[in-house]
């Protein structure tokens, strides 16, 4: 473009460029204390369209304003309890289509896997809405925790797996402050070594009661249970439930339940004799972590990377809602069990560590030629400001064109690589159910299939995603080529879970 003859092009830099603003007050859903997206205040700074300007459209900066009374009067935002600047968002209407909404401690980012849409048809788009905890310098101030560990003593924990388990358990121990808590059976923590001299008296032998022992678990946490405290159960075994209740369901229930009171519980999986499925499920059902460890050696830096997340949580009980607006179908979130119920969706997230980064991706059909895809709100309890509940809301948009070339190339590389990954996952789980039902060549296709998409996206994605997507494409050439030869023993199988299950609920 020739800037010389443009009319909004400055002549030199103490004159400042001619600003259009428009202020509106929006109403994006019937003020109702149950719901979370209410009002936003949008301020439009840039160009009059009719203006041939460079410019054009300029910035769009999107300010949402809670109004937490019932009077609908309007608290000053430093000073109303818990509750802060929500929402600010950048966007340059030139097609760049990232929409950041950064509160004090997450981050909420949109971004749709391209910039622009061929005006007058019917396409798909996926949306990455990405939320991530701040990286604070300082020390936080630590979140109570009410901590119970469920330690598989079975007889075949006996040897390196028992004691490598009581180890970590005593690291667990050595970490604590003087306040913290740990339940053999629940006490404040005051004699550190009498506490570690139990743990060390635990000897293997008798059956896996998995479920029963979590409920147990549980009912100790009970004792000191509250919504101001971090509860959270630590399960680790290495053998099949043979006691009780024992199909994924069950253990899944049972991790929603708890869920539902508050307590989250990570599971450990030692060696290649446990039932990944439970441990697996039962872990996801409560959002917490899941780990297959086929190194006892590993045990203690598995357990000390939990403790270190737990103590310095930035925020906790984090809950998405994400509408869609009519003209938008909702077809699904990828990988995630959650389901659409009408234009809505709720996600409920456990907790963020400091500078822990999870996403989620939205699948559309956008039906009709409007530049909003999707309303994003999340609610949480603010750890690293006092715990109270603060709220973030923002809107995905995207562009429309009639330049069939323009909307082609606007692919934005990274969304696309990231999903890609998503999918590579998801494309393991279904070579997996393959493997199952013993059909190893369709399983060792679906992975070599997948790898060739990932050496494809290579050429596009970001130098940080090259190297990943390179790492990954190798990895599924690894397991189809071990499929082809009929090599599916136990520790492949939980291997490729593992890295499905990592990749699927952001855990990496």
């Amino acid at each position: 473009m020739n800037t010389t003859t443009n009319p909004c092009q400055p002549p030199n830099r103490e004159r400042h460029l001619p600003i259009h603003l428009n202020l509106r007050l929006s109403r994006l859903i019937p003020n109702n204390r149950a719901n979370f997206l209410e009002r936003v205040l949008i301020l439009d700074a840039g160009q009059p369209a009719r203006q041939p300007c460079y410019f054009q459209t300029g910035f769009h900066i999107f300010l949402t304003i809670l109004l937490p009374s019932p009077d609908n009067s309007i608290r000053p935002l430093r000073h109303s309890r818990g509750m802060k600047t929500i929402a600010l968002a950048l966007g340059l209407a030139t097609g760049f289509t990232t929409h950041l909404f950064a509160g004090e401690t997450l981050r909420l980012q949109l971004e749709p896997d391209r910039n622009y849409l061929l005006a007058g048809s019917q396409q798909e788009v996926v949306v990455k809405i990405d939320l991530a905890a701040a990286a604070q310098k300082k020390k936080p101030k630590r979140t109570p925790l009410n901590l119970a560990v469920a330690l598989d003593r079975s007889g075949s924990m006996t040897g390196a797996k028992i004691e490598k388990a009581r180890q970590a358990a005593m690291g667990l121990v050595d970490h604590y402050s003087d306040h913290a808590e740990v339940l053999v059976p629940a006490q404040e923590v005051e004699d550190k070594e009498a506490l570690k001299q139990r743990i060390a008296r635990i000897r293997a032998g008798g059956s896996t009661a998995l479920y029963s022992g979590v409920q147990l678990a549980a009912a100790q946490l009970e004792k000191h249970l509250s919504a101001r405290r971090i509860n959270r159960v630590i399960l680790l075994s290495d053998g099949l439930a043979n006691v009780g209740p024992s199909s994924p369901s069950d253990l899944r229930q049972l991790g929603r339940s708890l869920s539902e009171r508050g307590v989250a519980v990570t599971t450990i999986g030692v060696g290649d004799d446990y039932n990944e499925e439970l441990m697996a499920g039962l872990a996801e059902a409560s959002d917490a972590n899941y780990y297959y460890v086929k190194d006892t050696e590993r045990l203690p830096e598995i357990f000390a990377k939990e403790l270190g997340e737990l103590l310095t949580v930035a925020a906790r009980s984090v809950r998405i809602e994400i509408i869609c607006p009519d003209g938008v179908r909702p077809i699904g979130l990828i990988g995630r069990p959650e389901k659409f119920e009408g234009q809505k969706a709720a996600i409920q997230l456990n907790q963020f560590a400091l500078a822990q980064d999870r996403f989620v991706f939205l699948h559309c059909l956008v039906q009709e030629p409007q530049p909003e895809i999707a309303r994003v709100g999340v609610r949480y309890t603010d750890e690293l400001n006092g715990g109270g509940e603060e709220m973030l809301s923002g809107t995905a948009r995207i562009r429309f064109t009639k330049d069939q070339k323009l909307a082609n190339s606007s692919a934005r590389a990274g969304v696309v690589a990231q999903k890609e990954l998503l999918l590579t996952a998801l494309a393991k789980d279904e070579a997996l159910a393959e493997a199952d039902a013993g059909r190893y060549q369709q399983a060792a296709q679906k992975l070599a299939r997948q790898a060739q998409v990932l050496d494809q996206q290579c050429q596009y994605a970001p130098a940080p995603l090259q190297s990943q997507l390179r790492q990954e494409a190798d990895n599924l050439r690894l397991r189809s080529s071990e499929l082809q030869q009929n090599q599916y023993d136990s520790g492949t199988r939980k291997s490729l879970q593992s890295e499905s299950w990592n990749v699927r609920n952001s855990k990496q």
